[in-house]
């Protein structure tokens, strides 16, 4: 029997050697694995706390509306920004405070501070108080910093008018080097800081706050340019400034300097022929039709602190003006829009209203669609006149198109418009015209035609609508003023009367239902719609130039539109009347000059436009009398709240 027998000594010191080795091995894996986080997470722990410094100094810089600069020397970095805000007691008053964030190189700390900034009157000067009660000194914002450095390069340079310069910070850059005691080091750099205010370099608060947010008492206007010597003072309503000149306008504080690069300019007065750029440089219009401008400079940074100054505009130059454009409506049959226009100018003489430039655009209420895909043929849209041609494409049908007519004038540099709408029709096999005229004591016998489908029994029904054909109960009253004359089932007439208001427009939606059996006994049933358009009256003034002299006639134009022709020519009861309004000549002592109007004779031209004269009667010495300009009203007679005015220039 074999006897069981154990390790030997040899084998033992084998086996023990191989574990050692083992576990060697295991032991160090292990404490790899473990300086490798210990590492990862110290290195994430550096860059977040580098990261919330850089946050924090940030968002202190970003708000900042006064001045900013920095320090370095062997014992600390230093940025120093000073502020201005409004103290929330709404009397305007100001707080101006000094904020610093430093890094102090000895204890690799950086601590922020705050302290308030007080303004001596008696002194001019603005003083750091020390012992304000909202001060804060040397608070700890972050620890472990090995490196702080603020980048102030992006810098623009400015010169004023007293010869000194300024220099603005556009953005700034931060970056903070981070150590947390275990010898890692990360650094964390803020993206560029566009500066929302504007901030001057600089560390002289009485050079900021003087600068940026001054007391509204301290910002005054002056001006200077070819019609005056040196810099003066506006004084309101006094100064006066030429038709076609340019000036300099200077925004100064009490100190003498010229702050103009630290405000925004405007003109106060709407449809102004004049402009102030973002120098303070004023170009009065050669036609400026105001008799005083309002001009304010408004500190970019402080909106509610401004100067105003008013000059009184000056000039022998003849005003001219170009006051409006009209669309006027001529036809709006089926598919086919007509359209002309009229003008309204002063003081221009025939070949500048002339040389007025027109142009037509068209879109789609709504959009979706190209205008291309709906208009199928080509207009001019640099002419007085529209004719627009629309497909009878079902996808078309009931769409609005959006009729915008702009009118410029190179002479005084003036741009207007008008816009209508034109409702495409509802039915392709529809024709007929949609526009109804007005006219005077009955009107014409005016037919609408449908292009098929003969039917055996039809009636008509009709009511006010908007341009979508929705009803309108609310003129349901009026219903009395409009018949529809059954002319059989492919044609209606349509009348108005003069009790029908003529100072608004309306649509009026006119639908035939029919019915038809054949010989079969088979019945079918359908119905045709069509809104018609009756245009508002209305009187338009035209002004031309026009050279006479008292033995020679006056002319005058004007337009009336939505009225039927026959009713405004020549009629043996007119339904116009004229009167002078204005009448300004020169004349010797003595000498009496009266405008006439020659009977109730009108002309009208190929655009609608009326033409009407006049001539004058004198007493005195005719030959030495000036004309310079009248201002003719002319009214509708049965109307009179329908009114126009027409001036005439005289040179």
């Amino acid at each position: 029997m074999e006897k069981n027998r154990g390790l030997s000594l040899v084998e033992l010191l084998i086996t023990v050697a191989i574990l050692s080795i083992v576990l060697v091995i295991a032991i160090s894996f292990m404490m790899t694995g473990s300086r490798s986080f210990t590492k990862g997470n110290a290195d994430s722990t550096v860059q977040k706390e580098a990261e919330l410094t850089v946050n924090q100094i940030e968002d202190m810089i970003i708000d900042i509306n006064g001045g900013v600069s920095m320090t370095d020397d062997a014992g600390k970095t230093e940025m120093t920004m000073y502020h201005t805000e409004d103290d929330g007691s709404g009397t305007g008053s100001l707080l101006y405070t000094k904020e610093a964030v430093t890094w102090n190189k000895s204890d690799n700390n950086v601590y922020c501070s705050k302290w308030m900034v007080n303004y001596d009157d008696s002194t001019d000067t603005y003083v750091v108080d020390a012992s304000a009660p909202d001060n804060y000194v040397d608070q700890l914002l972050a620890e472990h910093v090995t490196s702080f450095d603020v980048d102030l390069s992006d810098t623009l340079t400015t010169k004023a008018l007293d010869g000194t310069t300024r220099t603005i910070v556009k953005s700034v850059l931060v970056k903070v080097g981070y150590d947390d005691g275990t010898g890692i080091v990360d650094y964390a750099t803020s993206p560029v800081i566009t500066l929302r205010n504007r901030m001057l370099l600089s560390d002289d608060p009485a050079n900021i706050f003087d600068e940026v947010t001054p007391a509204a008492e301290t910002l005054k206007l002056y001006y200077s340019g070819v019609e005056t010597a040196g810099t003066v003072p506006i004084v309101d309503r006094v100064s006066e400034v030429q038709r076609g000149f340019v000036y300099n306008i200077y925004a100064k504080i009490n100190t003498g300097a010229d702050v103009g690069n630290l405000v925004d300019w405007e003109i106060g007065e709407t449809g102004t022929l004049s402009t102030i750029d973002d120098s303070g440089i004023l170009t009065v219009g050669t036609y400026e039709t105001n008799a005083y401008l309002t001009i304010t400079a408004r500190y970019k940074s402080n909106p509610s602190k401004k100067a105003t100054g008013v000059v009184k505009v000056v000039g022998t130059t003849p005003l001219k003006s170009l006051k409006s454009v009209h669309i006027l409506t001529k036809s709006l049959k089926a598919y086919e829009a007509h359209y002309g226009s009229t003008v309204v100018t002063e003081g221009f003489r025939q070949d500048e209203e002339d040389a007025i430039t027109y142009k037509w655009t068209v879109a789609l209420m709504g959009g979706g669609r190209e205008i291309s895909s709906v208009v199928y043929d080509d207009f001019t849209d640099n002419t007085k006149t529209l004719d627009l041609m629309a497909k009878k494409d079902p996808e078309n049908f009931g769409k609005i198109l959006v009729i915008t007519l702009t009118a410029h004038s190179d002479i005084t540099g003036e741009t207007v418009s008008d816009q209508v709408m034109y409702r495409i029709n509802d039915e392709g096999a529809v024709g007929g015209d949609s526009f109804m005229e007005r006219g005077k004591g009955g009107h014409h016998d005016t037919d609408y035609w449908f292009e098929n489908n003969w039917a055996s029994n039809h009636w008509y029904d009709y009511y006010f609508c908007d341009i979508y054909g929705n009803r309108i109960s609310e003129y349901d009253s009026l219903l009395s003023c409009i018949t529809v004359e059954d002319r059989g089932c492919t044609a209606y007439g349509l009348f108005i009367t003069n009790d029908l208001p003529v100072n608004r427009s309306y649509y009026i939606k006119v639908i035939c239902y029919c019915s038809n059996t054949d010989w079969q006994g088979f019945e079918t049933n359908w119905q045709r719609e069509f809104i018609q358009y009756i245009p508002e009256v209305r009187m338009y003034g035209k002004s031309n130039y026009e050279s006479t002299t008292i033995s020679s006639i006056f002319n005058f134009y004007y337009v009336l539109d939505g009225y039927y022709e026959v009713a405004w020519m020549n009629q043996s009861d007119p339904i116009y009347e004229y009167s002078v309004e204005e009448f300004d000549y020169e004349a010797p002592a003595g000498t009496v000059v009266t405008p006439q109007f020659t009977g109730n004779t009108v002309t009208l031209g190929d655009d609608c436009t009326m033409h009407s004269w006049g001539n004058f009667t004198c007493e005195g010495a005719a030959d030495q009398v000036v004309l310079k300009s009248m201002k003719i009203k002319v009214t509708m007679k049965d109307h009179p709240e329908i009114y126009t005015y027409s001036t005439v220039i005289f040179e």
